[in-house]
């Protein structure tokens, strides 16, 4: 493809890549999380569909269409839910999505992605903002700097100086005529003072840098090929089929002892713990709930890892996917006790996020266990496990983001307060505005004395309506 080919895609890159830059400065700089992240994470993707409907480009909306959907609804929620965590989860979820809106929008075969390419989406994305901008960059200037262009731009230059004079005589009289445009006129000169000039020289650099950035993953979506590493043949995979049946075999067997002598142990709930002298709640979960999840997790990976590189054919490949389905349930077995050990804590001591929290993930893990197995025996589904363990992380975020645990926290606090008369006001004071609403609902509840003046005191703070629009947040912003 010649310059002349390539100049209106570079033009049109810089230009819409310097209109994400200004947006970003008007909708994000100096403003808090809120809509106006919301309202430029939508422009991005947007920004994308116009450079590909203005080169003629048709994307493929196989794929495209649902990463979307699901990076539409987490860039919502970074306006909707002020948790910390699923904030953190919510900004995770939008990078992903958006590096793989990047990866797929013209190559489309999302449906082929493997685990590690799915990780490193993010990655390429990150590199591409960094350096695929220059070479639209390049062509743009050296268009501008060639003889033809310096003297059509000659003529503007010249009507730009002679306008100055005549401006500075015409605006101090029209502002003296008009009060309201005597203050749009001190506003912008109150940009060009000279001690604002650090401010203003920052906020260039702001604009400059988005601009970049965009451009490069623009660059990068615009450029995308398709996938075209293919798996190894068998007999190209490093590890025998022998060794990995008896590692598969040893974790097996392990697994089953472990589940046969402590099956009372594992599921005797809070009876156990009381039979047992010494043994706390907190010791009861925290003896085994980590070490279980972790083993799910590690159990997970290995036998991911084991089937990415043995070498197995006809008989083999039953006999590999039967005894990783044996470590599969066993493995479910495991996380059910993990559940029954969470549950019996949040019994005794109350609902907190991180409790939640690990319940939600625990549930979803199991769904990504289950997924394997499906991937373990169906030929066709073998190599896209990388889509459901994407749907599941993808799962347990929008999860957290409809439930509201901090609201659900307050409810289930509010739950055993009813019942015991116990309320951890403690863990309420590490909630977000998101609890706002079931916070005053407790209050109300609540007979008087320190626990609702506390609580409050704490509500008062945290709905205070924020000064622009760009930092409205709905959590914050609700009365």
């Amino acid at each position: 493809m010649n310059n002349e080919k390539n100049l209106p895609r570079a033009g049109s890159l810089l230009v819409v890549g310097l209109g994400l830059g200004a947006l970003a400065d008007w909708l994000l700089y100096g403003q808090q999380l809120g809509l106006g992240w919301t309202l430029f994470l939508g422009a991005l993707p947007l920004a994308l569909l116009i450079l590909l409907r203005h080169n003629g480009i048709r994307p493929a909306w196989a794929s495209l269409g649902p990463l979307l959907g699901g990076y539409a609804f987490f860039a919502v929620m970074l306006s909707v839910r002020s948790s910390e965590f699923v904030t953190a989860l919510n900004a995770t979820a939008c990078v992903f999505l958006l590096a793989l809106l990047a990866r797929f929008a013209l190559p489309g075969q999302l449906r082929e992605l493997r685990l590690g390419e799915l990780l490193g989406v993010p990655f390429s994305l990150l590199g591409a903002t960094l350096h695929r901008a220059a070479p639209s960059v390049a062509e743009v200037a050296k268009t501008l700097q060639s003889a033809e262009k310096r003297r059509s731009a000659g003529p503007l230059v010249r009507g730009l100086l002679l306008s100055l004079p005549v401006l500075i005589v015409l605006v101090p009289l029209l502002a003296s005529a008009d009060a309201i445009f005597a203050s749009y006129v001190t506003e912008i000169t109150h940009w060009l003072r000279p001690e604002r000039w650090e401010e203003q020289a920052g906020r260039v650099f702001y604009v400059l840098l988005i601009t970049w950035l965009t451009v490069g993953g623009l660059t990068m979506a615009l450029t995308s090929r398709r996938l075209s590493a293919s798996p190894k043949a068998p007999e190209e995979l490093p590890l025998g089929f022998v060794e990995a049946m008896t590692v598969l075999s040893s974790v097996a067997l392990v697994f089953g002892a472990f589940l046969s002598i402590q099956l009372t142990y594992l599921f005797g709930g809070a009876a156990r713990v009381l039979s047992v002298p010494g043994l706390t709640y907190a010791e009861y979960a925290r003896r085994g709930f980590a070490e279980l999840v972790t083993v799910a997790v590690l159990t997970l990976a290995l036998i991911l890892g084991l089937q990415a590189l043995t070498r197995r054919t006809g008989k083999q490949a039953s006999g590999f996917s039967g005894l990783s389905t044996v470590i599969v349930l066993e493995t479910l077995v495991l996380l059910s006790s993990a559940w029954n050990r969470m549950a019996a804590y949040e019994s005794a001591y109350g609902a907190t996020q991180t409790r939640l929290h690990v319940d939600v993930f625990i549930l979803w893990l199991g769904v990504a266990l289950l997924w394997l197995i499906v991937t373990l025996w169906s030929r066709p589904w073998s190599p896209r496990f990388a889509i459901g363990a994407l749907v599941c992380a993808l799962g347990f975020a929008a999860s957290l983001n409809l439930l509201n645990p901090d609201a659900y926290v307050v409810r289930r606090n509010a739950q055993r307060w009813e019942k015991t008369g116990k309320l951890d006001t403690d863990a309420l004071y590490d909630l977000s505005e998101d609890a706002n609403a079931e916070l005053r609902r407790l209050c109300q509840k609540l007979p008087e004395g320190e626990q609702r003046r506390k609580l409050q005191g704490w509500i008062g703070p945290h709905q205070r309506p924020l000064g622009t629009w760009q930092s409205w947040h709905a959590a914050r912003s609700a009365q």
